[in-house]
């Protein structure tokens, strides 16, 4: 089976059931995947890239101890190991005062996910709050998610192994939850969608280029589709930004996530 650095853990335990052995070779936190109801919930989150960073490894030795097992690497898999002392994004100062601290490795020991556990915390933090996440290991997936609404993170490792993730909503990035539900709310079908335009598609892809050429070009593009036409967008991510312009215009879109880096999408003239 070929896979890429995108290929998400549990596409690989699909393949072959040995790779949860394999992995937690790697790196003890890893063992995790050995628990059912931790595999099920952990594994879709976590890509090959993901698991390579917090097992502090590189792409390729990660690659090294799955090809035994039948899979074959495509692209580039240089990636250096992630040091200890490396943060994921800048340092923010932090107020003890509005300093809220959650402790998930109870949970985790427990063999249960923390993840409802931690949104339900972020729901709670006022503008002015920092959330500390004590793990022993860098939530990666929970990082990216928070990235999508919002938040800045960095991350602190002590020498014990305990790793702290700092999350801090920047104002400037703030997404409301309500934007990305108007993209979820209807009914359509992006791959029945996509079958029912046919030919009728002018396809672009916006992935290389930097903010806010992405919104620009699409909304450029949509001005000229004909009647029955529609617009299949290949770029990194929902363009939350673009929601509302799209409403306005009287435009619906669908979209479907390919990979932690890649989301297609599907714009048309609404019918109403």
């Amino acid at each position: 089976m070929k896979i890429n650095k995108n290929t998400r853990i549990s596409t690989l335990i699909k393949e072959n059931e040995a790779v949860i052995d394999t992995i937690a070779s790697i790196n003890k936190n890893f063992k995790k995947l050995k628990n059912p109801i931790l595999r099920k919930v952990l594994a879709p989150r976590v890509t090959v890239a993901d698991a390579a960073r917090v097992g502090g490894v590189s792409i390729e030795e990660f690659l090294a101890k799955l090809k035994p097992l039948g899979f074959e690497f495509e692209g580039d898999p240089a990636q250096k190991p992630r040091k200890e002392t490396d943060t994921t994004e800048k340092v923010h100062p932090v107020d003890q005062e509005s300093l809220r601290v959650l402790d998930v490795r109870p949970t985790l020991d427990s063999g249960k996910d923390p993840f409802d556990i931690i949104m339900k915390t972020v729901k709670t933090l006022k503008d002015d709050e920092t959330l500390k996440i004590i793990n022993t290991f860098e939530p990666i997936p929970l990082i990216r998610k928070l990235k999508s609404k919002g938040y800045d993170s960095w991350t602190e490792r002590s020498e014990d192994g305990i790793v702290y993730t700092y999350f801090k909503l920047n104002k400037e990035q703030w997404v409301d939850d309500e934007v990305e539900k108007a993209v979820k709310k209807t009914n359509k079908n992006f791959d029945e969608e996509l079958k029912r335009f046919g030919n009728n598609i002018r396809k672009i892809d916006v992935r290389q280029l930097e903010m806010p050429e992405p919104m620009v070009t699409i909304l450029k593009e949509i001005e000229t589709l004909k009647p029955g036409e529609a617009l299949y967008v290949d770029h990194k991510k929902i363009p939350q930004f673009l929601l509302p312009e799209l409403e306005n215009r009287n435009f619906e879109i669908l979209y479907k996530e390919i990979d932690c880096n890649h989301t297609v999408l599907l714009i048309f003239k609404s019918e109403k």
